[in-house]
């Protein structure tokens, strides 16, 4: 299969997020050591109120933690992103007026125009603080979504009709993949880390799933992807 990638990216980008990945994975492990999150019977909870796990059964994170998360991202960032660091260090200098309660409702939520709107108060780009605030919330989403993977994996979409929207933490996934041994589709949630069937060939954003109207493309110069294009909603 060839899977070289088929655009041009600008330097470093690759590395960027390979080594911020590596520092969530870190912090996840320190996290499951220190956190003891009460479990629920998830398959039942989501099939009798149709919503998230997350808006169901409250999520519990210490705010002092979060906002220790958060402090140490920042440096992180500051580190490997030197270009980034004066806007970085705006936001460091605000943190007395952030209220993290707040701030971890309002991803959940994926209110946009809430941190574009704190974005303005600060002075810096919003996709900038969004992506800072929400990166520092992962990993205690996927400590949170784990005890919950293998019964979502395994429950073949029986207790939900969820199709972009995560089970777990309700953020929108952007991609699948087709299972090798069995050509199942799985949705993939990059915040959480969850990963739930969907049907093969079915339109994530409208549900449309009429025979002919929901077909795939092959990316040029790579084997390894498709792009699913739906002619009812043109998504």
């Amino acid at each position: 299969m060839n899977r070289k990638v088929p655009v041009e990216l600008p330097e470093g980008y690759v590395d960027f997020y390979k080594n911020l990945e590596t520092w969530q994975n870190e912090q996840q492990i320190k996290l499951q050591k220190d956190l003891s999150l009460e479990t629920a019977d998830i398959l039942t909870l989501i099939a009798n109120n149709k919503k998230p796990l997350v808006k169901i059964h409250k999520l519990k994170i210490d705010i002092d933690q979060y906002k220790t998360m958060f402090i140490n991202l920042l440096d992180f960032l500051s580190r490997v992103r030197p270009q980034a660091a004066e806007k970085l260090k705006a936001v460091y200098d605000y943190i007395d007026e952030l209220s993290f309660s707040t701030i971890m409702a309002k991803i959940i939520a994926d209110d946009l125009k809430y941190f574009n709107d704190l974005a303005a108060d600060i002075n810096v780009p919003g996709d900038l603080l969004f992506f800072v605030l929400d990166h520092a919330l992962r990993p205690f989403l996927r400590v949170y979504a784990a005890p919950y993977q293998e019964a979502i994996a395994n429950d073949e979409f029986q207790s939900w009709n969820f199709s972009r929207e995560c089970p777990v933490c309700g953020s929108r996934s952007h991609f699948s993949r087709l299972r090798t041994n069995d050509g199942r589709r799985f949705m993939f949630c990059d915040r959480c880390f969850i990963e739930w069937e969907t049907r093969y060939l079915k339109c994530v954003h409208c549900d449309n799933d009429e025979p002919g109207t929901v077909k795939y493309l092959s990316v040029e110069n790579d084997d390894a992807y498709q792009l699913y294009v739906c002619e009812k909603c043109q998504r």
